[in-house]
């Protein structure tokens, strides 16, 4: 016999996908904590495990206690037992949760950030979980440093349970050595906090990231959902993706450099989103939203009439495909290049123009020059004062403003460079 047991964590009950209909209930995160539930009772699941982060943060507590207790409750007529540790959104929620008594099949694994052990049996078939919670918001210590091996069972599987992020000794969200997995006698780590699905290691033993079930941002595009773990013994440890978000972000690049037309470049765009949306279809079953966002290629004659005939597809794009999954977009980029016959010319020129071609030529090149090197000190100067300013305070100390990459940087640049280019170029001012 072996032991089912399906895993994920960062579901922040309380939140809402963005760019989906208020109105919609697919939106919200308690619509797949329900499928969730319904999913481990239908399939047969022996456990439930969750990484932290099940509540988006305190003030959440009313709105995700409701939902969250009658998931626990009927995983218990069902018999499925549930094993968490806490992170950083909800130190202080699920052990207000589990420790109500309500539940005995909940339990809490490392409160107070001391790491504890707990085993499962069933029909004489055992799982050992171990498992260390955050004690406070912020946790600046690797806890892999504190772990004691002597506490686990060598002869019983072993699953470790934790929140943190990999590999940046700088987070104040547990920063996690990768080396510190190995040489441990666990034999599989199941983390949260990471929002996109990862796997960090195939095999000995396997760590992995579920992810977040629920899709909330277009910044966690493609398949979510929990992960299943089928134990057959310590040795022999199955791992597969369970995909029930129902809601999916997808960016997707279209040529537009025949549609010389308004028309043809609504012909264009749904074409690609339709020929996109159906490769994969055998993915949408149980889907409600696949929102895109979509980034305009290749080149044209006018980049002003590009970006006015670009803006109503936002608003205007909504269609429902053989799945019942309606096709949505939240944001067009026009990185179409001004149609030119030949940049490089236009590069020796002391004009505008010739400035902004130079320009684009060393981004596409990868190359470099004073001026590029001046345009980016002085955006991401520009960008720390925004993000650092009094008015994104409070998001500002959730750490959820990302400091951007040279090539992202250069790609914003770049955008810039190719609108004004072809607003230069309409006025035949080179």
């Amino acid at each position: 016999m072996s032991l089912k047991i399906l895993a994920t964590g960062d579901l922040h009950l309380g939140k809402k996908s963005s760019s989906v209909p208020e109105n919609a209930e697919e939106g919200s995160t308690k619509f797949t904590w329900n499928r969730i539930v319904d999913w481990s009772i239908k399939s047969g699941i022996d456990i439930l495990v969750l990484t932290g982060d099940i509540v988006d943060q305190d003030n959440r507590y009313f709105e995700a206690i409701g939902s969250l207790q009658s998931g626990f409750e009927k995983l218990k007529k069902a018999d499925i037992a549930v094993y968490m540790v806490a992170g950083n959104h909800d130190y202080n929620v699920l052990p207000q949760i589990a420790g109500n008594g309500k539940c005995n099949n909940v339990h809490l694994l490392g409160s107070n950030g001391e790491w504890e052990v707990k085993i499962f049996s069933k029909k004489g078939e055992q799982v050992q979980f171990v498992g260390w919670s955050f004690p406070k918001q912020f946790e600046t210590n690797d806890p892999l440093l504190n772990f004691n091996g002597k506490l686990l069972d060598h002869n019983i599987p072993a699953i470790g349970l934790l929140h943190g992020d990999v590999d940046i000794p700088e987070s104040k969200y547990a920063p996690l050595d990768s080396g510190r997995f190995l040489n441990k006698p666990i034999d599989a780590w199941i983390l949260g906090h990471i929002h996109k699905p990862q796997v960090l290691r195939e095999s000995g033993p396997p760590v992995w990231y579920p992810g977040s079930p629920h899709s909330l941002s277009s910044k966690e595009p493609g398949v979510h959902g929990p992960i299943l773990l089928t134990i057959e013994n310590k040795d022999d440890i199955k791992i597969s993706k369970i995909p029930l978000s129902p809601v999916r972000y997808e960016k997707i690049s279209i040529d537009i450099t025949n549609s010389s037309e308004e028309e043809g470049l609504r012909d264009t765009v749904t074409s690609g989103l339709l020929n996109d949306a159906n490769t994969k279809i055998d993915e949408l079953e149980g889907v409600a939203f696949l929102i895109y966002d979509i980034s305009l290629e290749g080149e044209h004659s006018n980049i002003k009439d590009l970006e006015r005939w670009a803006l109503p597809i936002v608003d205007a794009y909504d269609q429902e495909i053989e799945t019942e999954t309606r096709l949505t977009v939240r944001k067009v980029l026009v990185n179409a290049k001004p149609k030119l016959e030949n940049i490089e010319n236009l590069a020796k020129l002391s004009t505008p123009a010739g400035v902004l071609a130079k320009t684009i030529l060393a981004i596409r090149n990868e190359d470099s020059n004073e001026f590029l090197y001046k345009l980016v000190k002085s955006w991401k100067l520009n960008y720390r004062k925004i993000i650092t300013s009094g008015t994104y305070q409070a998001l500002n100390s959730t750490g959820r403003f990302d400091d951007k990459t040279e090539l992202e940087v250069k790609q914003y640049i770049l955008h810039e460079c190719n609108h004004l280019l072809g607003e230069l170029l309409g006025q035949k001012t080179l």
